[in-house]
């Protein structure tokens, strides 16, 4: 708080502000949690990104001709199940854009992984 400020506020209240005061005026929020929307959403695009890293090594690592069916069937599932999994906890809840933003986030990594995997599989089979 500066010296303008301060006088102000006391010009306006009568009262001197302690340091104490002072300190947590301008102290920085303290960590609180996050509500379980917010935190569903933030478990809906981490797994997202968590399976796109996965498609990836997959992708990578898996050779042979079946590697990159095993990759894709592994994603498909794990992409449907992350999906459902979110959906059944977001039914009902009201999202602000924030959180809808979040969900097509979530939503379009999953589906980006299953696009890429499949994409995998057919340069595999044709070459």
């Amino acid at each position: 708080m500066g010296r303008r400020a301060r006088t102000r506020a006391q010009a306006a209240t009568g009262v001197k502000p302690t340091k104490a005061t002072e300190r947590t005026a301008t102290a920085p929020a303290s960590r609180t949690r996050l509500d379980p929307v917010r935190r569903t959403l933030t478990a809906y695009v981490g797994a997202a990104l968590l399976l796109a890293i996965v498609t990836l090594v997959g992708i990578v690592v898996l050779g042979g001709t079946l590697g990159p069916f095993i990759t894709l069937a592994v994603v498909v599932i794990a992409a449907g199940l992350v999906h459902r999994a979110a959906t059944a906890r977001l039914a009902g809840a009201s999202l602000s854009n924030e959180d809808r933003m979040m969900q097509t986030l979530g939503g379009g990594m999953l589906f980006l992984c299953v696009i890429l995997a499949a994409a995998g599989a057919v340069v595999a089979t044709l070459a």
